[in-house]
């Protein structure tokens, strides 16, 4: 029977149906030909989403989208005075404000929107070519779901029972080497192509000015961290505080957010929040049939079948991972595969927080890769190219991610450095 579920998720998928609708019918086939009750569906459906830990989502959406209005430009005039004058500067500064912006909104897309649209114009109208604008606007917006308070550690955290606290802190030296990483590569390509540094010079009023205008949007995820691990709030409260500290900042401090745009960004991410709400109701009867169908078992014992090397195993796993990020959505993949994966991870002595940074960055280099891409398609709309236009450029900073991949996957203890100083 577990054949037929996967079967219908399969041609499904291929035939372009939403992923969410897609595990519903399978589940849904399932149940069918398993003679059933048909009644699990909605109620493993329910309860997938009728848990504390899932408000964070919807409120995390709506403190990143509220966030844009003030705190995208005064983040990238800061990351533009600190990389200003090194060749490449306004692509590092770039890649600087990408990371600040992903530890305000959790959202990769969200990010390569808002830093992208300021930034990408500025590049190419300074001679970067367009190929590799949309790519470092792709990679670095892609790292948001590594930069602490992140949308995707809120559901690995749930399918996982992963600490989500454990999770932010373990996500913050992966994301800065990455960071660092795309910041070096733009400052070698810009040395090689000769592109500007887009230097400007500033009074020191007019720094002091930069500096002090900035406070307010980077304290958000001071205030995040800060709360969580004092144990003032919890992660889902976190979410609920960053949401009220974006609309104050945006509102009543920078006073960019109108009513009328209020109304339409909580539309929007009340729409986007359903989606993914979408998929993991969708997912949780899925989760129950592969647990009945002892489906992570039987695959645990065919990897282990076929080889006992601890790191061609990991191989395998990494290339299954990188192979579902070009086609499926970052969510949809931690909720699929990690009651599937996680036993294997964890029989090899890597912990459920260790993991989940490792899928994480897999799911992050597959995101740039075609046909999905999400983050890589919105870089290339807003540089005004197509999508095989930012190739070979976008192969270099998914090297860049892949290397630090390898790194975490070999010496987990750099992830788990900043955690355990804390817990």
């Amino acid at each position: 029977m577990i054949g037929v579920l996967f079967g219908v998720m399969l041609v499904t998928l291929l035939l372009g149906v939403p992923v969410g609708f897609s595990i519903g019918m399978s589940c849904l086939a399932f149940l069918l030909t398993s003679g059933s009750p048909l009644t699990i569906l909605p109620q493993r459906m329910c309860n997938g989403v009728s848990s504390f830990t899932m408000m964070a989502l919807p409120m995390f959406m709506l403190s990143g989208a509220i966030m844009a209005y003030g705190s995208s430009p005064r983040l990238m005039r800061l990351a533009r005075l600190i990389m200003g004058k090194v060749p490449g500067g306004i692509g590092a500064a770039g890649c600087a404000a990408l990371g600040f912006f992903g530890a305000v909104s959790g959202s990769g897309v969200a990010s390569t929107a808002a830093i992208g649209g300021l930034m990408g114009p500025e590049m190419v109208k300074d001679g970067y070519g367009k190929g590799i604008t949309a790519s470092l606007m792709a990679a670095g917006g892609a790292m948001a779901s590594l930069i602490p308070p992140s949308l995707v550690m809120v559901v690995y955290g749930a399918s996982s029972g992963a600490s989500i606290g454990e999770m932010f802190l373990a996500g913050i030296i992966p994301g800065i080497m990455v960071i660092v990483g795309l910041m070096l590569l733009i400052i070698v390509i810009a040395i090689k192509r000769n592109y500007p540094s887009g230097y400007e010079k500033h009074t020191l009023r007019q720094i002091v000015f930069i500096v002090a205008d900035a406070i307010l949007p980077l304290m958000t995820p001071v205030i995040i961290l800060g709360g969580v691990l004092s144990g003032l709030f919890t992660p889902t409260e976190s979410a609920v505080v960053s949401c009220v500290y974006a609309f104050l900042l945006a509102v009543f401090v920078y006073r960019e957010l109108t009513f009328k745009q209020f109304i339409k960004v909580a539309a929007d991410s009340a729409i986007a929040s359903a989606v993914i709400m979408l998929i993991i109701s969708a997912a949780t009867p899925l989760g129950w049939i592969l647990a009945i169908e002892n489906v992570p078992q039987n695959f645990t014992a065919w990897l282990l079948g076929i080889t006992s090397n601890k790191y061609i195993i990991i191989v395998v796993i990494t290339l299954i991972l990188l192979i579902e990020g070009t086609f499926m959505e970052t969510v949809s993949i931690v909720i699929l595969m990690t009651p599937i994966l996680l036993p294997i991870m964890v029989s090899f002595g890597y912990t459920p927080v260790q993991f989940g940074i490792i899928m994480l960055m897999n799911t992050a280099i597959g995101s740039l890769t075609p046909p999905l891409s999400v983050c890589l398609f919105t870089g290339c709309r807003i540089v005004g190219i197509r999508i095989e236009d930012s190739f070979p450029d976008v192969l270099y900073v998914m090297g860049v991610v892949f290397i630090v991949l390898l790194v975490v996957t070999i010496f987990p203890q750099v992830q788990s450095f900043i955690p355990s100083l804390v817990f």
